[in-house]
């Protein structure tokens, strides 16, 4: 049995995608739904994540025709990437339309934004790195990580259907409450089965590692304001089993939010401490993280992950931010 396939029951199988970065894995699921199955986010698209795909159709005798639908978390190249792949690749040729792309509105439209060609966002990303202190040179080494993770999205999906929250997704015997968890991404949705104490939480909340969160110059303001708000949400919620987008499956579901909360008031105060009578993004970033040792796609989450706690700090007038050509912080 393929290493990467692991069946947690009957219906419910994840599919661990590899990844050419850090977090080297990205889980997928598929849920039986009925006489097909339905897809819960789909990796980057790699020759090696479709050999992964390959071996768990074949494990599990999917043919075209027999998923359903495809549902994404949110629209991160790692979940969104083998999308329009999949779409196509399980077409019915019998049939008139493929499986649809379920994701939010909001999600679809930055993945089109982000990855789609034609749309040139290196002169907006150029004055965002900048007005963020970084120098040029590192400034030109994320722009380019950028185009690479542009083509590993390739081919988009043809077919979409747009996801409301508050709805419920029937998937087979569960019933999925949609719930919008901005933070980590804008249009962020997790799927809840109550009956069945089940939470897909796409990259929302992790077990080891804490979810990415991270200012944009087209994203919306104060993410970690309303990832720490939807957080306290999803405490609430009873749950037995989360279902992540990296790492182990999370089984102390409050316990583990209890954490992540805690961890981002700390990284909020070892910000605060390392503005030193003013400084920008990115020397507080250079003062919080080791980023020498950091590849290009990891400064660019580090530096936007400093961003929003700076904003954050701001937002709660903790610091003083000069809206000039850089962008610099200080204490009020």
């Amino acid at each position: 049995m393929h290493d990467s396939i692991v069946h947690l029951s009957d219906d419910l199988v994840q599919v661990r995608l590899p990844l050419p970065f850090a977090l080297k894995i990205v889980n997928c699921y598929l849920v039986r739904d009925d006489d097909k199955w339905c897809i819960f986010d789909t990796g980057l698209h790699t020759p090696q994540a479709e050999n992964v795909w390959r071996a768990a159709f074949k494990q599990l005798d999917i043919r075209r025709g027999n998923i359903s639908r495809i549902v994404l978390t949110h629209s991160h190249p790692d979940h969104y990437g083998m999308a329009g792949y999949l779409q196509r690749h399980f077409t019915d040729s019998r049939a008139d339309k493929p499986p649809p792309v379920l994701v939010s509105e909001q999600e679809f439209r930055a993945a089109q934004t982000v990855f789609q060609h034609g749309v040139d966002l290196k002169p907006v990303m150029q004055q965002f790195l900048g007005q963020c202190g970084l120098p040029a040179q590192a400034s030109e080494s994320i722009l380019g990580n950028l185009a690479d993770i542009r083509m590993a999205t390739q081919p988009h999906p043809t077919r979409v259907e747009f996801l409301q929250p508050g709805q419920t997704l029937h998937v087979g015997q569960f019933r999925f409450e949609i719930i919008h968890t901005p933070g980590h991404a804008d249009g962020h949705l997790v799927f809840y089965d109550p009956a069945h104490r089940l939470i897909l939480s796409g990259d929302h909340v992790l077990m080891f590692i804490t979810p990415n969160i991270s200012q944009w110059p087209l994203s919306e303001a104060n993410p970690l304001g309303r990832y720490l708000h939807s957080l306290r949400q999803l405490q609430q919620l009873e749950v037995d089993l989360a279902l992540p987008g990296h790492k182990k499956l999370i089984t102390n579901w409050r316990g583990r939010i209890v954490e992540l909360v805690a961890h981002h008031e700390e990284r909020l105060s070892h910000m605060k401490n390392a503005i030193n009578g003013g400084a920008t993004a990115f020397d507080v970033c250079t003062r919080v993280f080791d980023t020498d040792a950091l590849s290009s796609h990891e400064m660019r989450f580090a530096l936007t992950e400093t961003l929003a706690h700076l904003e954050y700090l701001v937002k709660k007038e903790a610091l003083q931010k000069s809206d000039r050509e850089v962008w610099r912080y200080s204490l009020p």
